[in-house]
């Protein structure tokens, strides 16, 4: 599944983001204007630029990538999301290595971030659960339904 949610993590933030995001900062900049892409920067980060944001992580003095940081490590934290270990453990090392800033900087507060982060994480998880090319949806009074085996 890890290889599945790697590819619908880099579907969803080229659908977002419009193009592949050249550096960190200028992702940063963009998900300070779009939550979409907010909620979706923990999980691109952790496939894909690991050491970066790390390094990115520790020496800005920008508020939201601490804040996702500590919201995505509360947010996996809950048994019910059935996040990996590793994945665990990397952002409780970056909820230490990030500052959290106060109330108010960011757009939204960190609990608030965080509720946002667990429904992103449980919507990639539950999209990449599907079996690829297998129409699993029904349309049912003007809502899709999906079965999730």
């Amino acid at each position: 599944m890890t290889d599945r949610l790697k590819q619908i993590v880099w579907k969803e933030m080229l659908n977002e983001y419009g193009e592949v995001p050249r550096t960190l900062p200028e992702l940063n900049d963009k998900a300070d204007g779009n939550t979409e892409i907010a909620c979706l920067l923990p999980f691109y980060v952790y496939y894909f630029h690991t050491y970066e944001w790390q390094e990115y992580s520790l020496m800005t003095e920008r508020a939201l990538p601490g804040t996702l940081n500590h919201a995505a490590f509360i947010a996996l934290d809950t048994p019910s999301l059935q996040a990996s270990a590793q994945m665990k453990r990397y952002f409780y090392g970056l909820s230490f290595i990030s500052r959290l800033p106060e109330d108010g900087v960011t757009l939204f507060t960190l609990e608030e971030w965080t509720l946002h982060v667990f429904r992103k994480y449980y919507y990639l998880t539950t999209k990449a659960a599907l079996p690829a090319g297998e129409a699993n949806a029904k349309r049912w009074s003007g809502t899709w339904t999906f079965r999730v085996m």
